[in-house]
């Protein structure tokens, strides 16, 4: 199992790049008072017909060449069911694919969120013209964060995978995240 979520958001929006997707989205609700943290990756690539939606499930199945298992969608499959949660995969070949977990919060097996701005920067810079949105959303509020926003800050002269472009990201997903429906009189 992968220690934290991000993680699983990691593995699941890399594949979404690697099936040639130009627009990725990755949303996480995390609710207090529904006891549940949901993710959701979606993105416009190559997608699935029926039969591989069911193999990439299986954790002795991969469509890549460089080993033998794959053990992404499995795990994060079995991450959600076992936490008390439900997990979908709809795609459609040509069209691109959804892939959606939850869990309940409190269940003792659900892992730490872990650095989501981090995995969200190093997927997004996976192949930097993907247009890669990632949404945080809690009971007080949501926070978006939209490649093509800051590729048009930087313009052509400055690459989002600059190193300090993508530390000064991550820091600010993460702390998107932290503020996420704080009001300024409460800082």
């Amino acid at each position: 199992m992968m220690q934290n979520l991000s993680m699983h958001v990691l593995d699941i929006a890399a594949n979404s790049v690697r099936a040639k997707a130009t627009k990725v989205s990755v949303a996480v609700v995390d609710s207090e008072l529904r006891n549940q943290i949901k993710i959701t990756v979606s993105d416009n690539g190559c997608g699935m017909n029926e039969e591989m939606c069911r193999k990439v499930q299986d954790p002795f199945f991969t469509s890549r060449t460089t080993r033998k298992i794959g053990l992404g969608v499995p795990f994060f499959k079995e991450l959600s069911e076992q936490c008390g949660g439900e997990f979908s995969l709809k795609s459609k070949e040509g069209a691109g694919t959804e892939i959606s977990a939850s869990m309940q919060r409190d269940h003792w097996d659900t892992p730490p969120m872990g650095d989501i701005g981090d995995a969200v920067m190093i997927a997004a810079t996976t192949d930097c013209s993907v247009h890669f949105i990632f949404t945080y959303q809690n009971d007080a509020g949501c926070f978006v964060f939209d490649t093509d926003e800051i590729k048009a800050i930087l313009g052509d002269e400055v690459s989002i995978a600059d190193a300090e472009i993508m530390l000064w990201c991550k820091d600010y997903i993460n702390q998107g995240i932290a503020m996420c429906g704080k009001k300024e009189e409460d800082l």
